[in-house]
């Protein structure tokens, strides 16, 4: 992690994860980020959207096992890494998308990796 100063405000560079999956495949991903040290995350159900299968509905009306769900998480770089390459072996038999990205935090200590 590394630490900048913009307009008096520290910023402390970490990787974003973001995690589009089925949602019967919610307990697979929850393990994922757990087993890597992810300190927390937001889950979004019923997520909608359009890709390679045509376009996706979002609202399950008949339980949480159907549809899609949306993972976004913040953690160290090899955190981060070590979920990924999960999810490339899950995703290599099932649906789904994984994006990286840098970001800026301001409350760096919400981030710091947890002991599996």
């Amino acid at each position: 992690m590394s630490t900048a100063e913009h307009d008096g405000l520290a910023l402390h560079r970490f990787k974003k994860i973001e995690i589009v999956a089925q949602a019967e495949d919610r307990h697979i991903v929850e393990e994922l980020l757990k087993a890597a040290g992810v300190g927390g995350w937001t889950m979004i159900r019923d997520v909608a959207g359009f890709g390679h299968s045509g376009f996706h509905h979002g609202k399950s009306i008949f339980n949480d096992q159907t549809g899609l769900v949306m993972f976004v998480g913040v953690a160290d770089p090899d955190v981060v890494t070590e979920v990924a390459k999960g999810l490339t072996r899950l995703f290599e038999k099932r649906p789904g998308v994984t994006f990286l990205s840098d970001v800026d935090v301001i409350r760096s200590d919400y981030f710091a990796k947890v002991a599996g």
